[in-house]
């Protein structure tokens, strides 16, 4: 309901013909460099002075083979927007787009703002090479109190980053012990997207209890590589409770990465 009246009223604010002087300008900007994989992207949307802003519909397009929709938040100019819609985060990431909406709730005049930073749009980064984020210029609209919309100039040019890589590993497990389910999940952590990955699981007298592949791992949310170990054996039988050494190589091209963990396992 509530995204239908939002909707509702966004549409009657921008029916009406140009009747704002002067326009605005739009842009993205980006607030970090020298980025890598794994890191947060913050992208804000950034407009001009605006004397009576009572609406806005932005609509952004990103690179969803390489960045992950996470957030938007409104920046502290628009904090009185108490109505808005945001955006679906399964969704934007499945369409690689996303539009949100906001209004000025009650009758009067917009808000002044002197310019700078409207909303704050945050990405996860998940692959490396250039990622590229821009504005939907015919698909943006910013109105006034009078049901006026505002012309707006809009950079319809992607703002374009190149994403690095850091070969790290970080090797653990949660919850330890193992709960009492006798389930634990591994989790590797690396700011790279791997090129192999496999774990051995053994007990303190040497013996290899468990082998853990690269296809094994959960990659989705790469590059987290998770895998829920049922803290059974190759043979699916029960472990002992005690402790456990946890032994994972990673593979970045052609260096190499080796780390060991204990896991305790106490039913």
């Amino acid at each position: 309901m509530k995204h239908i009246i939002i909707t509702m009223v966004i549409t009657l604010l921008f029916l009406s013909g140009f009747a704002y002087a002067g326009s605005v300008s739009i842009d993205l900007k980006m607030v970090k460099q020298n980025l890598n994989v794994g890191d947060n992207l913050p992208v804000e949307v950034v407009i001009d002075k605006v004397t009576d802003l009572k609406g806005i519909n932005i609509l952004i397009s990103f690179d969803s083979t390489k960045l992950r929709y996470v957030s938007i938040s409104r920046n502290a100019v628009i904090e009185k927007f108490t109505e808005d819609i945001i955006p679906d985060v399964n969704e934007a990431n499945t369409n690689g787009k996303f539009e949100y909406l906001a209004v000025l709730e009650g009758p009067g005049s917009g808000i002044e703002i002197p310019g700078g930073t409207i909303l704050t749009i945050n990405f996860s980064i998940k692959a490396p090479g250039n990622v590229w984020v821009k504005l939907l210029p015919n698909e943006i609209s910013i109105a006034d109190s009078t049901a006026n919309a505002i012309p707006a100039n809009i950079d319809p040019n992607q703002l374009i980053t190149n994403i690095g890589q850091v070969f790290e590993l970080t090797v653990f497990n949660y919850p330890n012990p193992a709960d009492i389910s006798g389930k634990t999940t591994i989790r590797c952590v690396s700011k790279a997207i791997l090129d192999g990955l496999e774990a051995r699981i053994y007990d303190i007298s040497g013996e290899l209890v468990k082998t853990i592949e690269y296809r094994d791992f959960n990659s989705n949310q790469a590059p987290i590589y998770e895998y829920e170990w049922n803290c059974k054996n190759e043979k699916d039988q029960d472990v002992a409770n005690g402790v456990y050494i946890l032994w994972v190589k990673a593979k970045l091209g052609s260096d190499e990465k080796n780390q060991t963990w204990k896991i305790a396992v106490l039913r």
